[in-house]
């Protein structure tokens, strides 16, 4: 008799038994020689040890939509004792917080493997969070292996429906300016240090330092990132350069092609208008270019 590829051994005892065996696809043979020829019968069989378990997913994690479609993909069948299943009354997926889950979308996309079902989220709420979290145990494998939850059967949707503002702003001083024989004040400069404008988010955006870039318009000089810490996509820094002699400067960005972590438009914001001069005396020049003054 032999046990996969070990040694084989006589058929002495009656009965054999094998202890720790590995996980995985194992034969049993045994073998007789008679007179004319040898004999064999064999067993097959699979030992697994290994419970299944359920990953939850969706697209994104961050959404303003009132319907989400979201994915579980099993490790393996898990069949035994009922299955996945969902219905008005009773689903193996479990939601907490201002949503469920909507049983009549509920779609096989890999026989007893993967399932797609849609959540609703109230409208009553406007922003916050969803868990979404398997239930316990409700299956077995076909080795009698129940389920079992792991970190990957969890999963938490934020939801948000406010509006996302950016705010263009200048670290450029204000100073005294001769306008038209008044004197009022106004963002105004001479030293390059002071060239550099920020936009701020209320909440964190999908687009890259370059992709903004691509989306501000400068009526002159250019702008480059100064790629410093961007707090989480909240904050973009750009330094104004290659502007030649005195001229007003004004900065706006085209907020249509930003878009925010959750998916809502983000509010436009008036552009930034400043004077920059390399020879000048603030307090004596005449300026008639309309510029922002106080």
């Amino acid at each position: 008799m032999q046990l996969d590829n070990y040694s084989s051994s006589a058929c002495e005892p009656k009965e054999v038994t094998y202890s720790g065996l590995l996980e995985g696809d194992h034969l049993f043979e045994v073998c007789i020689s008679g007179s004319q020829r040898v004999r064999c019968a064999s067993y097959k069989w699979t030992v697994d040890t290994i419970s299944p378990t359920a990953r939850i997913s969706a697209a994104s994690s961050f959404t303003n939509a009132l319907n989400v479609s979201v994915n579980v993909s099993f490790s393996e069948p898990c069949t035994n004792g009922g299955g996945f299943k969902c219905s008005s009354s009773k689903c193996n997926l479990l939601v907490y917080g201002a949503g469920h889950v909507l049983p009549s979308t509920l779609k096989v996309l890999v026989p007893d493997r993967v399932f797609t079902l849609m959540l609703g989220i109230s409208a009553d709420v406007q922003f916050g969070r969803l868990v979404l979290v398997m239930d316990k145990g409700f299956c077995m494998d076909s080795a009698g292996n129940s389920f079992k939850r792991t970190s990957n059967s969890s999963f938490i949707l934020h939801f948000d429906r406010r509006s996302v503002f950016m705010n263009l702003t200048t670290h450029i001083p204000r100073k005294s300016l001769q306008l038209n024989d008044e004197l009022r004040t106004a963002e105004a400069t001479n030293t390059y240090k002071d060239l550099k404008i920020y936009l701020s988010f209320s909440e964190p955006v999908l687009n890259s330092s370059e992709e903004i870039l691509d989306l501000l318009h400068s009526s002159s000089g250019s702008l480059i990132p100064t790629n410093r810490n961007n707090l989480g996509n909240r904050r973009f820094g750009y330094i104004v350069r290659s502007i030649s002699g005195m001229t007003v400067v004004t900065i706006s960005c085209d907020t249509n092609n930003i878009i925010s972590r959750q998916g809502t438009p983000i509010a436009p914001s008036d552009p930034i208008t400043f004077l920059y001069g390399i020879f000048f005396s603030y307090r004596s020049m005449k300026i008639y270019s309309k510029i922002p003054v106080a």
